[in-house]
């Protein structure tokens, strides 16, 4: 696991954390600097993180790109986000995926529907 923590706009502390596999767990640092552009959601659209902590799941084999929800959220793990081996194009694929899941917070699933069905379809 790793830590950080955010102030919000109204000044309260946030704790972020990450969580992934030991053999993962370098790669991380990238997510939470992802993470971090939350200030953008406050600054675009006034919405502030309501809870007091903010938590990622980082694993190697999940059934989806992430699952977004208020709690732990579930991201597959992004391929190489090393400093030293990376390319942009990793980091700007974990940037999407972080972005993306964190946004379902305002917006539920309906970020990723194609059709009000496909709501039906959810677990």
């Amino acid at each position: 696991m790793i830590e950080d923590h955010f102030t919000t706009m109204s000044g309260r502390d946030v704790t972020l954390r990450i969580y992934s596999e030991h053999a993962c767990i370098d790669q991380c640092d990238h997510a939470m600097i992802s993470l971090k552009s939350m200030r953008w959601d406050e600054i675009r659209y006034g919405l502030e993180y309501d809870l007091d902590i903010f938590m990622i799941v980082a694993v190697i084999r999940f059934q989806h790109g992430g699952h977004g929800e208020q709690g732990p959220q579930h991201l597959q793990y992004i391929g190489n986000a090393r400093q030293e081996t990376a390319t942009d194009s990793d980091f700007v694929s974990g940037q999407k995926i972080i972005a993306h899941e964190y946004f379902h917070n305002w917006t539920a699933d309906h970020v990723t529907c194609r059709d009000w069905f496909q709501l039906t379809l959810r677990g």
